[in-house]
């Protein structure tokens, strides 16, 4: 049997090394895209203490497009990709923007993303069975989306830019099953609040309340990462494609998401912004 190819962005820590570690215990060659140098060192001596083999990194800073594409060319060298996880996310709680001028939130945790899907979707679309998974959130329905200002060029305010971002990915998950229709399996998923490093890039006093918060009731990454991983290879979630799903069931997003006028505009105005 062939090797399955995997890939996974923020592969380094939180969700995204647990589902890293998933995959490969379970056969996948794990493609890993990351950001920070000194976590894919520790994580290479990670992989060769145990003579792990199946894995490659790429170094790559989502809100550059250069170096997201560099990544891009190498990844459509692989014959068949089986599943693509975007799970990186990020918050901002101040403003900021990359070389392009476009601020980060929406451009790591949604253009970024959708930049990775579009550039590899014939080659999931080829490969029998194959999976996209977006990582959205519950704070999603919170958002207060206005495509015509993606830069909030007034008041920036980094948790709805968040929330945005997690209506984003859900939008263009319903967006990919109405283009292919639903030839590709394609699924936004809610992880629930999942203890990982989310937001430790932001000042002491947020970083301190989220770790408090999340030490006290968030969920272990490896157990949302075994109900993504039976998502991504089990037969019975096929039926699934292209919803919004919680703990591996369906369940209902925002009003907000289901409006294809919204789906479509995000849609064509990604196009235009990675040309």
């Amino acid at each position: 049997m062939r090797e399955k190819n995997c890939i996974i962005t923020g592969g380094t820590s939180g969700l995204g090394l647990s589902l890293v570690k998933k995959f490969i215990n379970n056969g996948f060659f794990v493609h890993i895209i990351a950001r920070d140098n000194a976590k894919i060192k520790k994580l290479l001596n990670y992989f060769y203490e145990r003579n792990f083999k199946s894995f490659n990194f790429y170094q790559v800073d989502l809100a550059d497009e250069s170096e997201l594409k560099k990544a891009i060319l190498q990844l459509k060298s692989l014959s068949e990709i089986d599943v693509l996880i975007n799970n990186a996310g990020a918050l901002f709680i101040k403003k900021e923007l990359n070389s392009k001028g476009i601020e980060k939130t929406f451009v790591v945790n949604y253009l970024s993303h959708f930049f990775l899907t579009i550039s590899l979707i014939d080659l999931i679309k080829k490969t029998k069975n194959s999976r996209i998974v977006n990582i959205s959130s519950t704070f999603h329905k919170f958002a207060k989306l206005n495509l015509d200002d993606i830069n909030f060029s007034k008041n920036y305010n980094g948790w709805i830019a968040y929330c945005n971002s997690k209506l984003m990915n859900i939008l263009l998950n319903y967006k990919i099953g109405r283009v292919y229709d639903n030839s590709i399996n394609c699924y936004a998923v809610n992880p629930g609040w999942v203890n990982t490093n989310f937001g430790n890039n932001n000042p002491s006093r947020l970083r301190f309340l989220l770790n408090l918060a999340r030490n006290k009731f968030a969920k272990k990454p490896s157990n949302v990462a075994d109900d993504i991983y039976n998502l991504c290879t089990g037969q019975e979630y096929l039926d699934y494609s292209g919803k919004y799903l919680l703990r591996n069931k369906v369940v209902k997003s925002s009003k907000l998401s289901y409006r294809q006028d919204l789906q479509d505009k995000l849609w064509e105005m990604s196009l235009k912004m990675i040309n």
